[in-house]
């Protein structure tokens, strides 16, 4: 039986407990998903949490393209009326932080967390990558 290298070890070697996202999301937001799934352990989400980790990441696009608006703006009111950005991005924000509590993302959620949890997620290969970028094909 041959040698690993420990560059060969250092990736996961399966992409079955990982989530997909949801045909639905397109582009910037299924980027979003993809990074947010990756950069985490491959236990971290179940299946169930696809629907929330999706609305989160909507949210997140929302906010960014609220705030480049809000900055467009220049951050002044116009008529006597503050930007419509500022409710977008208020909206955007409260969401996620809502769903990140919910999805354990941010800080407090990481505490609540086992210790074998809160490690750092292994390197993942450019494949598992393409994998959950690509769109599923089970329509057919």
């Amino acid at each position: 039986m041959p040698r690993k290298s420990s560059a060969a070890t250092a990736f996961q070697s399966s992409t079955a407990t990982r989530i997909r996202p949801p045909d639905d999301l397109t582009g910037p937001e299924r980027q979003a998903f993809v990074d947010l799934v990756l950069a985490c352990r491959s236990d971290h989400f179940q299946p169930s949490d696809a629907p929330l980790l999706a609305a989160y990441c909507r949210a997140v696009v929302l906010e960014k393209a609220a705030s480049a608006g809000l900055a467009e703006d220049r951050y002044v009111m116009r008529d006597g009326k503050s930007s419509g950005c500022l409710n977008v991005l208020a909206q955007a924000t409260r969401i996620m932080s809502t769903f990140s509590r919910m999805l354990r993302l941010n800080p407090a959620g990481r505490q609540t967390m086992p210790p074998q949890s809160a490690e750092l997620a292994p390197p993942v290969s450019y494949y598992e990558r393409m994998t959950l970028e690509a769109k599923r094909d089970d329509a057919n």
